[in-house]
């Protein structure tokens, strides 16, 4: 059941990965388009800038389980480099159980009225004449605290297949 489990988790993490890498070259084509535009031509798009900002919101959101699972993020765990690699162990799994899990499962039911909300509305941009869309942008979040649910749970499985 774990290695299953763990299997799913790794799926989800090469298609958020590989959904971030596209993302990071969407938003460097992006950011590149608008500039050019403005400073070299004199035209500016609304639309443009707004998903260059879709995008970046997109792209934070759902690097947050990616450096997870790559163990990218900040650690606060000051005495970790003098733990023994069970004590890290232990301490990873409480870490998982006592924060992450609560936190995000918290996050989810704090933040479900607003994404109610948002699709209610069909929420789109502040900006007159800009992109609709902003519902679907702030469906990330929630989709990231699963994610990050998911991952940290399959992070203290205790056994984790080769590759």
């Amino acid at each position: 059941m774990s290695t299953r489990y763990y299997h799913l988790c790794h799926l989800l993490h090469r298609l958020t990965l590989g959904i971030c890498q596209a993302l990071v070259l969407l938003l460097l084509l992006l950011q590149v388009s608008v500039v050019i535009l403005r400073y070299c031509f004199g035209v500016g798009f609304l639309e443009l800038q707004d998903l260059t900002a879709y995008v970046f919101a997109s792209l934070v959101t759902l690097s947050i389980p990616v450096a997870l699972v790559l163990e990218r993020h900040v650690r606060v765990d000051v005495w970790r480099e003098r733990q023994t690699r069970s004590q890290q162990s232990l301490c990873d799994r409480f870490a998982v159980w006592l924060l992450l899990v609560p936190v995000f499962l918290l996050s989810l039911y704090l933040v479900y009225p607003d994404i109610a909300y948002a699709w209610r509305i069909r929420e789109g941009s502040r900006e007159s004449g800009g992109l609709a869309g902003v519902y679907l942008v702030k469906t990330l979040f929630p989709l990231s605290c699963v994610l990050m649910i998911l991952q940290g749970v399959a992070s203290i499985l205790p056994h984790r297949p080769a590759g």
